[in-house]
This record gives C-alpha cells, sequence and structure tokens, in this order.
C-alpha cells in the first residue's frame, strides 16, 4: 500500500476510491473497502482509500480538548496495511475545506485531484458545507461528472448497526470484548512508557506507566484489564494486567488518571520505549483498598486471573 500525504505525485490508474475517517477501521469500513478491492480487481484498476487529518471534529469543534476517537492517522495506517489496497491518499483536512460545497468537493478532489472513476460510498456519508452531502447529492454527481456510483448498505452485528460511535459507546463502558466484536480486532492503545511513583515496583507489581501517542485517544472505562502488551520494534509480546484509573488507594482518589500495565514475567526497563496495550477482557472496577496489603492481595488474584484467560 503506498500512502500519499496530500496530492502531489499521485499517479492513480482509474481508481475505485472510497472515502471516510474510518475511525476505528472497523468491520463495516472494512466491507466498503473489501468493495473497492473486488471492483478494482475486476476491471483492472487501482484500489484507493481516500481518510483525512486531522480528523474533521478537531478542526470544527469550538472545544475540541473533549473529543474522543478510536483511531489517530498512524494506526489507521496500520490498520488499512493489512487489507490488499494500492493507494492511501490522506488529504489535510481545514476549515476552508470544510466550507466548499458538496457538489465542489466531488468536481475540485474526487475528480480533479483523484480522477476517480468508480466511488464506492457507505449508506451514511455525508460530506461538504455543513454535511449537506448525501447519497442522493453523490449519485446526482456521479451522472454529472461521468464516473460509476456504488452505495454499499449497512452492516449490522445482531439487531447494532456498526458504526464508530457505537463502539466507543462500548468502550466507555469497559465493554471490550464487545467493541472487538464490531472492530473486527482487540482494541488498542498505544503510547510511550513514562516514569511514575513506582508504588508498584515497592509492592512487587511493577507497572509501565503509558502516555497515550494521540492526546484525542478514547481510553476505555476505569477498570483492571487482562492484556497483550507488545513492545515496539521487537516481536516481544506479554500478558499483562492494566489498570486505568486515579489509584485510589495511594492516592486518595485524587490522582491523575493513569494507565499502568504489569508485564508478567518481564524484566527490564522500558522506559522511553513505545509499547501497544491489547485489551482482551475487563476483570474488574477499580477498588479503593484500606491497605496496600489488600490491594496486593487482589492484585495477586488479578495476575492468576489474567494469566488463566490468557496463559
Amino acid at each position: 500500500m503506498e500512502v500519499h500525504f496530500g496530492y502531489e505525485g499521485l499517479k492513480l490508474r482509474n481508481p475505485v476510491i472510497t472515502m471516510g475517517v474510518f475511525d476505528g477501521v472497523h468491520r463495516g469500513h472494512c466491507m466498503l473497502i473489501e468493495k473497492v478491492i473486488n471492483e478494482a480487481g475486476r476491471c483492472g484498476s487501482d484500489a484507493v482509500v481516500v481518510t483525512f487529518d486531522p480528523h474533521p471534529r478537531i478542526v470544527l469543534e469550538s472545544h475540541p480538548e473533549n473529543l474522543r476517537f478510536l483511531t489517530d492517522i498512524n494506526e489507521r495506517i496500520f490498520l488499512l496495511e493489512k487489507m490488499d489496497i494500492d493507494h492511501l491518499v490522506i488529504i489535510p483536512f481545514t476549515k476552508e475545506m470544510s466550507n466548499m460545497p458538496a457538489c465542489g468537493f466531488v468536481e475540485t478532489i474526487l475528480c480533479g485531484k483523484l480522477g476517480v472513476r468508480h466511488l464506492v460510498a457507505g449508506f451514511n456519508h455525508h460530506f461538504g458545507k455543513r454535511h449537506a452531502g448525501t447519497g442522493e447529492t453523490i449519485a446526482e454527481c456521479s451522472q454529472k461528472f461521468g464516473f460509476n456510483l456504488t452505495r454499499a448498505d449497512a452492516l449490522s452485528s445482531g439487531n447494532v448497526i456498526i458504526s464508530s460511535s457505537v463502539i466507543r459507546d462500548m468502550l466507555s463502558e469497559g465493554k471490550v470484548e464487545d467493541a472487538a466484536g464490531l472492530l473486527g480486532y482487540q482494541y488498542f492503545v498505544t503510547g510511550k512508557v513514562v516514569k511514575g511513583q513506582k508504588v508498584g515496583r515497592r509492592i512487587g507489581f511493577p507497572t509501565a506507566n503509558v502516555e497515550p501517542a494521540f492526546n484525542y485517544k478514547l481510553i476505555p472505562q476505569r477498570g483492571v484489564y487482562a492484556a497483550k502488551v507488545e513492545i515496539n520494534g521487537s516481536n516481544e509480546e506479554f500478558t499483562a494486567m492494566v489498570n486505568i484509573g486515579n489509584r485510589p488507594t495511594v492516592t486518595d482518589g485524587k490522582g491523575k488518571e493513569t494507565i499502568e500495565a504489569h508485564l508478567i514475567n518481564f524484566s527490564g526497563d522500558l522506559y522511553d520505549r513505545e509499547i501497544r496495550i491489547v485489551f482482551r477482557y475487563r476483570l474488574r472496577d477499580e477498588v479503593r483498598f484500606k491497605s496496600l496489603d489488600e490491594l496486593t492481595a487482589q492484585l495477586r488474584a488479578d495476575r492468576e486471573s489474567t494469566i488463566s484467560l490468557l496463559g
């Protein structure tokens, strides 16, 4: 997959295109992209995915610091690389772009810059100024500018239409297993290991304190999780128990929210290393214990539960 930041040097062969933010690159997104890949293969064209960075809401919201998303652009690239896409085009999103009329966007960007020959659009795709562009708008534009159009239906799991917002809600409630069913993979958080207070080390459970790489990363609900931890730059993977919260036993409930991972059977220094925490199961809520001895006993039980689940 060739990754292009902007349009410079683009040489697309009769491209079959789908476009969107694709936050999370979930099963619904993958279904859409598979249609692109299949159509491109059928007619000898390039399979092209167009996305935007930063997320449009970060640019347009008056208080973006409160927003949370499933993936940043690097994580989207990581997930999309697993698919048989020829080109990923990343368009810088700006306020000026948000003011482009829907048909103007199609004419200028899709047709003028990308040379679309066939567009595969999602069931609820909106674009252009004030999201005025709908499926009907795209159909009109396809006839006007002479490209083919496929409009995909929604993908459901049970009675739930798969969407990024539904997955965000699940993760906010700690439902990492349910979210994985809609994502098609286990949710993960990527970040750098930073120095902490070393309380875990003193009680026999040293932890890696992780600072997410993406400021807008959605962190699952507070609690304790069984997870896998992948260390960037190596082929190493460790079973881990992960605590998300403010460590009420040692901070009296007034501490900053942290992500702490205890890697089972790991010894070494991870400071300043990038790791990926892959959430598998939620074990329990975060609890304030009366003493460090009670906390230590619970951590032993958590470790046994984690090993039982993940090995």
